[in-house]
């Protein structure tokens, strides 16, 4: 019995004859997210290394790095990714009181370990402090339509449009991590109404303290956005 012809034989894959096959880098870039949200989650964000992401992916160190050059780099794109998000609902057309937690929410559901990091976990340490600060000012510049300073405001009034605007964000990040995890005991219909009740007194309430004239309800929640964390 006669050997077959080597000259015969399948090229092993990426060898002499036949090219490499393509990696997908963004299916995998993919799984490398999808693994780092689960070990960040199960093992803190300050605590996790890259080679538990590995481990959680399936593959080998050096590809983790080839795709995320440093933790530092693999935490922007995971909190990029989810603020990118947010910033895109804003710009959405307003749908009334209430609208904006209801698509936050949605946003949370469809996603909840990642943002469950970005709004409780991501005030734990300097690699993703800056995070939750740009999460923050995104969130902020939601509530700032509704107390906008008109476009001759002194800087007092200025000043006074910006601290009611940042006292609104405590409710709106509570209200929707209770969302996320339907922790509150209300009906998403009850807790979007409920939320949009205390948003319509509060902006009642504030534009009399401030003494802003009166203005059409905003048509967006798209404000200025905020500087990106770098």
């Amino acid at each position: 019995m006669s050997l077959a012809n080597p000259d015969r034989l399948p090229a092993p894959r990426g060898g002499p004859g036949r090219p490499k096959p393509r990696v997908d880098r963004h299916a995998r870039g993919r799984e490398v997210v999808e693994a780092a949200v689960a070990v960040f989650t199960e093992k803190g964000l300050q605590t996790a290394t890259m080679q538990d992401v590995a481990d959680k992916a399936g593959m080998a160190k050096i590809l983790i790095y080839r795709l995320y050059p440093s933790r530092q780099a693999l935490i922007d794109a995971l909190f990029g990714e989810a603020l990118a998000q947010v910033e895109a609902a804003a710009l959405r057309p307003w749908g009334g009181y209430g609208s904006g937690i209801a698509t936050l929410i949605e946003l949370g559901r469809a996603r909840p370990a990642l943002f469950r990091l970005l709004l409780k976990d991501a005030r734990s340490g300097p690699e993703t402090a800056r995070w939750a600060a740009t999460c923050d000012a995104l969130l902020t510049g939601l509530a700032q339509p509704f107390v906008a300073p008109p476009p001759n405001a002194t800087e007092p009034v200025r000043a006074a449009c910006a601290h009611a605007a940042r006292t609104l964000l405590p409710f709106i990040i509570e209200t929707w991590i209770a969302g996320i995890d339907r922790s509150d005991g209300l009906t998403d219909a009850a807790r979007i109404k409920w939320f949009g009740d205390i948003v319509r007194a509060w902006r009642s309430a504030s534009r009399e303290a401030i003494g802003l004239p009166e203005a059409p309800e905003p048509a967006s929640l798209a404000a200025s956005p905020p500087p990106r964390a770098s």
